[in-house]
């Protein structure tokens, strides 16, 4: 067991900083600054590996930006840190100047506004960590004279978007998926990850169903060892095509349904998905033809088990974070949860269960139970459980790297000498 003691909301939401709003700001594709923004040349200098202007996301989700303003006599700094809009959270974002001094490779924020430390990683990428290593940002330096563009649009994420030619059908007409793709360096061709995406909640709220998912950190962590990573999006998920429709009330206002045969065909229809997407991006002149690896989160981490069970020869392992289809709330979840988990047992090599403590979804008991199911049909496994700061916050390890890192590499370097 792993435990952080620091503020994981505040990395999650990012809306505990008092944010400066003066009038003499301005909106960077939605994310305010200050317009006095200008270039500075830190060449000669001991911050010159952290030139530029970067930008990126914490968590996936909330837009940053990150900018060396001035450099002192003394040889400190002072940066420029804002934030955008956090939709989970009604947040507007906005900005505030940090001070800054390098250690090492190291850039360090520390005041009562903000926390961080920044690296310069590969392929000429920049990580950020909140303090305690409670949260992560994925960040691209891009010109700071991109400040006068109008209509630009920053890279915040390294990914491509894509949309999938997939075989499915649907009211006679073939079906799209989009895509996030995160292409190493280099021509190729690259082993394949495919890492799902999981619910939305209890299924009530349509307006997340148009979120599309993915996580930059995953996603740089794999790039750097080689592979290459798509974030499809299922039916009716993101800009997919097509109804999402993976075992809903016949109401659909009221959300995901406990109904057991009607939940497990909707967990079929999200199975044929992934093999859809599977099968357009095994198209790809940048993608080999070796096992593919299969990582998911939540009903994503369930239907990358499920998925190499049925595929045992086609997938090369699995990383399952925090895994299930129907929440330990549904009174036929242990039914539902076991019957894919036992699926899952027909594949035949070593598995990686992440799960945290205190998952507003799934138990710890249930999980472990539906861990020991897997374990009895045959399955083979490790089982992590991290503790996740704050309450009722297990269900994000996935946002907290630091808590896993360790054993998601040992399960990576497995893989490669298998």
């Amino acid at each position: 067991m792993r435990r952080l003691t620091a503020g994981f909301l505040a990395y999650i939401f990012l809306s505990v900083f008092p944010f400066a709003y003066a009038q003499d700001t301005f909106k960077f594709d939605g994310v305010r600054l200050p317009t006095d923004v200008k270039p500075i040349d830190v060449s000669g200098s001991r911050f010159s590996i952290f030139s530029g202007l970067w930008v990126g996301r914490w968590g996936s989700r909330v837009k940053h930006v990150f900018y060396i303003s001035s450099i002192s006599d003394d040889g400190n700094a002072e940066a420029i840190y804002a934030n955008g809009k956090n939709l989970a959270r009604g947040t507007g974002g906005g900005w505030f100047r940090v001070n800054v001094k390098l250690e090492d490779d190291t850039l360090l924020v520390s005041n009562p506004k903000f926390s961080a430390r920044y690296r310069i990683s590969g392929e000429g990428k920049m990580t950020g960590t909140l303090a305690n290593d409670t949260g992560f940002a994925v960040m691209k330096r891009i010109d700071p004279s991109s400040l006068n563009l109008q209509n630009f649009t920053p890279p915040w994420t390294s990914g491509e978007q894509i949309f999938l030619d997939t075989k499915l059908m649907e009211v006679g007409k073939p079906v799209k998926l989009e895509t996030i793709l995160h292409r190493p360096e280099g021509p190729g061709p690259f082993p394949l990850a495919i890492i799902s995406h999981g619910s939305t909640g209890r299924g009530n709220n349509s307006v997340i169903f148009e979120q599309t998912w993915q996580n930059d950190w995953i996603a740089e962590h794999l790039n750097q060892r080689g592979w290459i990573v798509a974030f499809p999006q299922r039916r009716g998920r993101g800009k997919s095509d097509g109804l999402y429709d993976e075992g809903f009330e016949e109401d659909r206002k009221k959300g995901y349904t406990c109904e057991t045969g009607i939940s497990l065909k909707g967990a079929d229809r999200a199975l044929a998905d992934v093999d859809a997407a599977i099968a357009a991006l095994q198209n790809r002149t940048d993608v080999n033809d070796a096992p593919v690896l299969m990582i998911g989160y939540s009903r994503g981490g369930v239907l990358s088990s499920a998925y190499a069970g049925t595929h045992p020869d086609a997938v090369a392992g699995v990383i399952n974070f925090s895994g299930g289809w129907m929440g330990d709330g549904c009174e036929n979840a242990t039914t539902i949860n076991q019957s894919l988990f036992r699926k899952a047992a027909k594949f035949p090599h070593n598995t990686l269960w992440i799960y945290g403590e205190d998952d507003v979804f799934y138990s710890s008991a249930h999980s472990r139970a539906n861990f020991q199911a897997f374990l009895d049909a045959g399955g083979k496994g490790q089982f992590w459980e991290m503790t996740v700061a704050g309450n009722d916050n297990g269900h994000y390890a996935i946002y907290v790297p630091p808590l896993w890192t360790d054993e998601f590499n040992s399960y990576l370097d497995e893989l490669a000498t298998n």
